[in-house]
């Protein structure tokens, strides 16, 4: 519940209140009302019947091709009254309404695969930036940017290991040369990546390398020291060299992983722009169901008036002499309309030869038995008396 108190309705308040509505009145003539009276249009659903071919146009659509499709209809469904005309308009704003949500479907996974190819794209500009080859030893002094995607970082560090090594076998070592590697794995620095930065620390500080092997020469024999004064910290850089070899092997094995991954999982985006997901989705199948049922019941409804039309018309034209017009008869047999019989009902049927010889065996075949039947009641009637 808000603490502040409304202002009371004085008359100078009021006064105020209706001066300051005069400056923000909107558009006052017909062609400002034309020009903003579309700024709220979404999908043209609910619009007004007078601001049809407006909508149209406000969509991108042309008006020219909804009066075309009206015509077609009203050419495949045939001629009638106004309520005829009225159905197949309704029928034809249906149609368009179906290819608008088709239109806007479409749109969808459009927009899904087009969200894919720039995500891909930017992936593509940071692996080229992350890419160089191993004698550019500048690349490892610039401070570039976090890449957002992992398998970049991969990249990164694949070509400033190649470019270490390279250094490696030249046996050039400059001063903060390790604090680029630990710059890159930051975190996620394993076992054998902190020995190569501890190595790289030794190498790029010459006093703590012979701090170190003063140390180790302390240990042995004058005998060994004079033995290996010759290779001094070359132990060291054999393991270096090792150590980055098998570096370089893992990080690109787990560099190429990453890319076949990226390729599947780019694939399978693409197929799932295909079948998007949400309440909007969910909204348009809704409707396209909704659309589909009202245009097979549209259909029908024309489909029977024109039925009735032509039996009208039909049945009003037919005349009593066309009974024996055999292209009268076959426009009936089309349409399902009873045929009346060529014969009259009061004309005996007059039998063929064929039947009348038939009729005339039988009888001959059958009289012998019926009189011979007779006698034998009549003989059996007098008996009884």
């Amino acid at each position: 519940m808000s603490l502040r108190k409304p202002p009371q309705r004085t008359p100078k308040w009021l006064a105020a209140a209706r001066d300051n509505a005069q400056h923000s009145t909107g558009p006052r003539t017909p062609a400002g009302k034309a020009n903003t009276k579309m700024n709220a249009l979404k999908h043209g659903r609910y619009a007004a019947l007078e601001n049809h071919q407006q909508v149209m146009l406000a969509l991108g659509e042309d008006p020219e091709e909804f009066e075309f499709l009206k015509q077609e209809l009203m050419t495949s469904f045939g001629p009638g009254d106004a309520l005829w005309k009225n159905q197949i308009e309704d029928l034809a704003k249906l149609y368009w309404r179906r290819a608008r949500l088709e239109r806007a479907q479409t749109g969808v996974m459009r927009r899904a695969l087009q969200a894919v190819e720039d995500r891909q794209h930017r992936r593509r500009l940071e692996m080229a930036g992350a890419t160089f080859g191993a004698t550019q030893r500048e690349m490892l002094d610039l401070s570039l940017p976090e890449p957002s995607d992992p398998d970049v970082r991969l990249r990164r560090i694949l070509s400033s290991l190649e470019v270490i090594r390279e250094q490696a076998k030249q046996r050039a070592f400059w001063p903060r040369l390790h604090s680029a590697l630990e710059n890159l794995y930051q975190s996620g620095m394993g076992w054998r990546a902190g020995r190569i930065c501890r190595l790289l620390r030794l190498f790029c500080d010459p006093s703590e390398l012979r701090e170190r092997q003063e140390g180790e020469d302390h240990q042995k024999s004058p005998r060994e020291t004079a033995d290996s004064s010759e290779q001094a910290g070359e132990p060291q850089y054999k393991e270096l060299l090792r150590l980055l070899d098998d570096e370089l092997a893992s990080v690109r094995e787990e560099f190429e992983y990453a890319e076949k991954a990226n390729e599947e999982k780019a694939a399978i985006e693409r197929d799932a722009c295909l079948a998007p997901d949400g309440e909007a989705c969910r909204m348009m199948l809704r409707q396209e169901a909704a659309l589909d049922r009202s245009i097979d019941r549209k259909v029908r409804i024309l489909l029977s008036l024109r039925k009735e039309y032509s039996d009208y018309n039909l049945a009003a034209s037919i005349a009593p002499d066309d009974a024996a017009d055999p292209e009268s008869n076959e426009i009936k047999k089309m349409l399902g309309i009873d045929i009346a019989s060529e014969t009259p009902a009061t004309e005996k049927s007059v039998g063929t030869p064929k039947m009348e010889e038939q009729s005339r065996n039988v009888y001959e075949n059958k009289g012998a038995l019926w009189k011979t039947s007779e006698r034998s009641r009549n003989v059996h009637e007098k008996t009884g008396a």
